[in-house]
């Protein structure tokens, strides 16, 4: 056995969000993500940031057709996407459910 050996995954989703420049509702998506992460006791949580304007690549790798967007990705590469500015607090505290503190 090697010391040398990667650490295991980390178990918390990584977290992508994909945005336009400082349109309106980017800035909408930014603000009202990191309210709930707080709110769910996580901010201590940095999710990637992608502007497709600035990365358009990007969105076609990742499928993204519509922005903001807020990708979801589990240490097993299972993706979920969460299309919007995030102001529906309901649907953004479900789809972080399983990010929430004591996790």
């Amino acid at each position: 056995m090697s010391v040398d050996q990667d650490p295991a995954p980390s178990p918390v989703p990584r977290l992508t969000l994909f945005v336009t420049g400082t349109a309106p509702r980017s800035q909408r998506a930014r603000g009202n993500l990191a309210r709930m992460l707080a709110r769910i006791g996580r901010s201590d949580l940095r999710p990637q940031e992608i502007d497709l304007l600035e990365q358009p690549r990007e969105g076609i790798l990742n499928s993204v057709f519509a922005t903001p967007s807020l990708l979801k990705t589990s240490s097993t590469g299972e993706v979920s996407v969460l299309y919007g500015d995030l102001s529906d607090e309901g649907r953004l505290h479900y789809f972080l459910a399983d990010l929430e503190n004591g996790w």
